[in-house]
C-alpha cells in the first residue's frame, strides 16, 4: 500500500519535511517538534544518502529528562514483532513506516502524545561509518500559559502586585512590565509543578508613578505563545490621607455615638418610670383618687380658678389645658 494513502494531509507535511531535511552528516543537530497533547507526534529521521536501511539497525531513544526505549529496528525486526526491551510508557504506541525504508527514512510516528511525552529523543545509525545520531526535541502542550493579574495591597504610593499562572505546559516564562512595556523587578518566582504543568507566582512591588497601568505577562517559547492580564492601579490622591478628609470611621463613630446617647436616654426614663421616681401626666386625662377636699381654696397667689382645679391635694401633678407636665414625686 502507498505509504502517503495511510498517510493524513499534516503526516504527509511532516514526513515530507523529514525527507527533505539534510541533516545526515550533521550529527548533534537538533530539530524541535511541537504538538498538543492527544495528537500524534511525527520525529523525523532520514538519511541525506537516501541508502535503503531496510537491512540496518537504528534506534529510537529518549534521552531526557530520563532515558528510554522508544523504538529499535534491526533488519526487519523491531518491538512489535520479536525485539525485546520497549519503555512500557511508549508501548503500543509508536510506529514507523516500512516503505520508507528503502529511501533511508527511520521516521517514527508516537500515537496519543501525553505530556511527559516531552523531552530529547536521538535516533543512531550505530553500525554505519561513520557513526550517525540525530536529536530531536518533542514538546507536548498540555496547556498554553493564562495569567491572572490582582493587587494584594495598595496605599497612597506603593502597591503589591500577583501575577499567578496555572497548569501551565510547558513551562512559561513569566514577567510583570509597566504600560510602556518595560520589565519590571520582582521577587523570586514561586514556582511548583505536577508532571509537567506548571503553577507560577510572581510578585512585585510598584510605586506610584504617571503610568498606573501594569501589564502581567507569561511566555512560553516553544509554541510562540504569550498571554497577558492588564491592571490598573488606582493609587489613592490626596483625599485618602486622613488629614485632608473625614473618613469613614470618624462618620461611623459619630453616628455609633448619637445612637448609643439616645439608647442611653431611653434606658434611664423607663427605669424611672418603672420604680415611680417619676411620673407623666397630659391633658388627655387626669384622674385623681383619695382625699378629694372641696375646702381647700387656692392658693392666694393663684390664677386657677376653683373650676379649673382638677387635682387632689395630695397630688404631685396639677393639668391644665394643652400642656404636659413631668415632676419628681416626693416619694
Amino acid at each position: 500500500m502507498n505509504l502517503l494513502k495511510m498517510l493524513s494531509a499534516s503526516e504527509c507535511l511532516w514526513l515530507c519535511l523529514a525527507v527533505l531535511i539534510p541533516s545526515a552528516s550533521a550529527e548533534g543537530s537538533r530539530i524541535k517538534v511541537v504538538v498538543r497533547e492527544g495528537s500524534d507526534a511525527i520525529l523525523p529521521c532520514s538519511l541525506s544518502t537516501k541508502e535503503s536501511i531496510e537491512q540496518h539497525l537504528f534506534n529510537w531513544r529518549k534521552v531526557d529528562p530520563k532515558e528510554q526505549e522508544v523504538f529499535r529496528y534491526d533488519g526487519g525486526l523491531h518491538y512489535y514483532n520479536g525485539l525485546p526491551g520497549q519503555d512500557e510508557h511508549f508501548r503500543g504506541r509508536v510506529s514507523h513506516f516500512p516503505l520508507e525504508l528503502q529511501f533511508g527514512n527511520a521516521t517514527i510516528i508516537i500515537k496519543n502524545t501525553v505530556v511527559n511525552d516531552s523531552g530529547v529523543y536521538t535516533c543512531d545509525f550505530p553500525r554505519l561509518q561513520p557513526k550517525q545520531t540525530f536529536t530531536i526535541e518533542l514538546v507536548v502542550a498540555g496547556r498554553v500559559a493564562k495569567a491572572f493579574a490582582r493587587i494584594l495591597k495598595i496605599t497612597e504610593d506603593k502597591a503589591v502586585l500577583k501575577c499567578e499562572v496555572r497548569d501551565a505546559s510547558p513551562k512559561p516564562k513569566v514577567e510583570w512590565r509597566d504600560g510602556d512595556g518595560n520589565i519590571l523587578p520582582a521577587e523570586e518566582p514561586q514556582v511548583s509543578h505536577t508532571g509537567e504543568r506548571y503553577n507560577i507566582t510572581l510578585l512585585t512591588t510598584v510605586t506610584r508613578t504617571n503610568n498606573s497601568l501594569f501589564h502581567c505577562v507569561a511566555t512560553q517559547e516553544e509554541l510562540s505563545h504569550v498571554t497577558e492580564d492588564e491592571l490598573y492601579v488606582p493609587f489613592c490622591e490626596k483625599l485618602c490621607k486622613g488629614q485632608d478628609r473625614t473618613s469613614g470611621q470618624d462618620i461611623t463613630g459619630w453616628l455609633v455615638g448619637w445612637f448609643i446617647g439616645i439608647l442611653s436616654s431611653a434606658l434611664l426614663l423607663a427605669g424611672l418610670l418603672a420604680t415611680k421616681t417619676i411620673s407623666v401626666y397630659s391633658n388627655k386625662g387626669c384622674t385623681g383618687s383619695a382625699n378629694k377636699s372641696s375646702e381647700d381654696p387656692p392658693a392666694p397667689d393663684s390664677e386657677t380658678g376653683p373650676e379649673e382645679l382638677k387635682g387632689l391635694r395630695n397630688s404631685s401633678v396639677v393639668c391644665s389645658p394643652a400642656t404636659s407636665h413631668v415632676w419628681l414625686s416626693d416619694s
